[in-house]
């Protein structure tokens, strides 16, 4: 009887082990190793081709390196050469190549269609690397970081933790089962059990602990930072605010249409030294907007030709000085939008043949007209059927405009955005030179719609207001304010807007490419004007890897007892 009874508590205890060892494994593990990421995409003016350069994440190393070009409508075919060179720091005994030594090479043989053209690199260590694309004459310098597997502390706790218990159950059942005394096997027993605590636990726990600092994105890239991100002596919470920068221009006067370089230089205010911190924002590392006298925008991404240096070949279509401003993001830094003193002049080209280079394509040639009672207007760019549509356009109170393109959702991402708003102002009624007015103007902002929405009745919502003062822009992100959401109207003065609304990417994905024609027909913005006045507009959607560009003219209404 006595035996028996041993027997039954032997099994019972082996059967009570292995419970709890499937209910422990059963609970998710929630590490927050540092993820991959998804895909970078870059828009850089290339010489006379404007182009969209995607590279594909980086899932392990060695691994493959995909370099996607995405080119537009009048792109020129030809050859383009591209290679990768790490340009972080390796340990000295190491046998992979010096760091700024190119270790993968290739070429992307453009069509004379626009679309997607490919190249593949291997890529043999994580860290920061520097892709150079050049064209035979130009080499644009891109910067990115291959990633490495991290696993951290936490997961490493919760890998270890169920080790510990898988060793010793065994032991627990072989004590259990050989042992005179039940009470031997609760030793090994409760080893496993703390393993399985300290498993549970730290996956737990690592859902609230904060993600370290990420290189490239809050802290200059280093091989060692980006192989282990945790092992950086410093609080995982840091402030990593950098000052702004200036922006200023060399080189003489462009003749107008002849195409010339113009060279940019961005200066840290505080300590004079060239800034060659910018990340990638927007799928650019600079846009570069450029008024013409006649109000004609460009928006261009001028490539970057060494540290703190950009570069932008342009052709002005008219003799006189263009506004320019830049929009760009310092690592760790947000997002600001500076604007060059001087702009830049273009002189009289002596009547020698003009050239269509940089100048704006796809654009309307008179702008709409809106506001007061003129809620609609129509026109057509490059074959397209556009209506742009506002509501109550008055100070201090939200502004909803929807740009109709087309007919259908075939509409492209430019930019990681279904629409941009570019506008400026107050400036003169009748201000013959518009560039000279944008250059002196309070506000000039940057807004962006990623589609349709069903969200209704929050005109009450509006952006904080960056654009009161010169040099600075009212932007954020998408979906975080009144400006950026899209589809909000005045109390529904505005109809819903009609297609499909692209989702920002999640979770390390990728947004989809310009490929991906599905989206539109209908780009609204909302946009609060803080100041009363008229305002010049710039609406841009990619159509048939076209970027068409609509000018209108706003005039602001103030609001109800304002003095004017």
């Amino acid at each position: 009887m006595t035996v028996a009874r041993a027997v039954r508590r032997r099994v019972l205890l082996v059967a009570g082990l292995w419970l709890l060892l499937l209910s422990a494994g059963a609970a998710p593990a929630f590490a927050d190793s540092a993820a991959a990421g998804g895909d970078l995409s870059v828009a850089q003016s290339l010489g006379d081709r404007e182009l969209t350069v995607v590279l594909r994440r980086v899932t392990s190393v060695p691994g493959p390196l995909r370099v996607d070009v995405v080119t537009h409508t009048g792109t020129a075919a030809g050859r383009l050469t591209v290679a990768a060179t790490p340009t972080g720091v390796t340990d000295g005994n190491s046998s992979l190549p010096a760091p700024g030594v190119s270790t993968a090479e290739s070429f992307v043989e453009l069509g004379a269609a626009p679309g997607m053209y490919s190249a593949t690199l291997d890529m043999d260590r994580p860290g920061p690397w520097e892709l150079a694309i050049g064209d035979g004459t130009r080499v644009a310098r891109i910067p990115f970081v291959v990633p490495a597997q991290v696993i951290s502390p936490p997961e490493r706790l919760v890998y270890v933790g169920f080790l510990v218990a898988g060793v010793l159950l065994p032991v627990s059942v072989l004590v259990a089962m050989r042992a005179r005394r039940t009470a031997w096997a609760l030793l090994p027993a409760g080893g496993m059990v703390a393993g399985v605590a300290v498993s549970v636990t730290a996956a737990l726990l690592s859902v609230s602990l904060p993600l370290p600092p990420q290189p490239g994105g809050q802290l200059d890239p280093t091989v060692d930072n980006v192989s282990d991100p945790y092992a950086l002596n410093q609080p995982m919470v840091s402030d990593f605010s950098r000052p702004p920068v200036l922006l200023t221009v060399e080189g003489g006067p462009l003749p107008a249409g002849r195409p010339g370089d113009l060279n940019l230089v961005l200066i840290d205010a505080a300590t004079g030294l060239p800034a060659d911190d910018l990340v990638v924002h927007d799928s650019a590392l600079m846009h570069l907007l450029v008024v013409g006298p006649s109000g004609g925008l460009s928006h261009l991404h001028p490539i970057r030709t060494g540290p703190g240096r950009y570069q932008v070949h342009l052709a002005a279509p008219e003799a006189g000085r263009s506004a320019l401003s830049a929009e760009v993001a310092r690592r760790g830094g947000g997002v600001q939008m500076v604007r060059a003193a001087t702009g830049f002049v273009a002189t009289p080209n002596d009547g020698a043949p003009a050239s269509n280079s940089g100048a704006p394509t796809g654009t309307a040639g008179a702008p709409l007209h809106l506001g007061g009672s003129a809620t609609s207007a129509s026109t057509t760019v490059n074959g397209t059927a556009i209506t742009v549509r506002t509501s109550a356009a008055v100070a201090g109170t939200p502004t909803t405009l929807v740009a109709e393109i087309g007919d259908s959702a075939d509409l492209q991402p430019w930019l990681g955005m279904v629409g941009h708003l570019i506008m400026a102002g107050p400036l003169p009624d009748n201000a013959a030179d518009i560039a000279a007015g944008v250059q002196d103007s309070a506000i000039w902002g940057h807004a962006h719609s990623m589609g349709p929405t069903s969200m209704h009745d929050m005109g009450s919502t509006s952006g904080h207001d960056m654009g009161s003062k010169p040099g600075m822009s009212e932007h954020s992100m998408p979906g975080m304010s009144g400006h950026d959401m899209p589809g909000m109207s005045e109390h529904g003065a505005t109809a819903p807007a009609r297609g499909v609304m692209l989702m920002p990417p999640v979770n390390g994905e990728s947004a989809p490419d310009e490929t991906v024609a599905a989206y539109g027909p209908d780009v609204p913005f909302t946009y609060t004007f803080p100041i009363a006045g008229r305002y010049r507009l710039w609406i841009q959607a990619e159509r048939q890897y076209t970027v068409l560009t609509v000018p209108v003219v706003l005039d602001v209404a103030p609001a109800p007892g304002a003095h004017r």
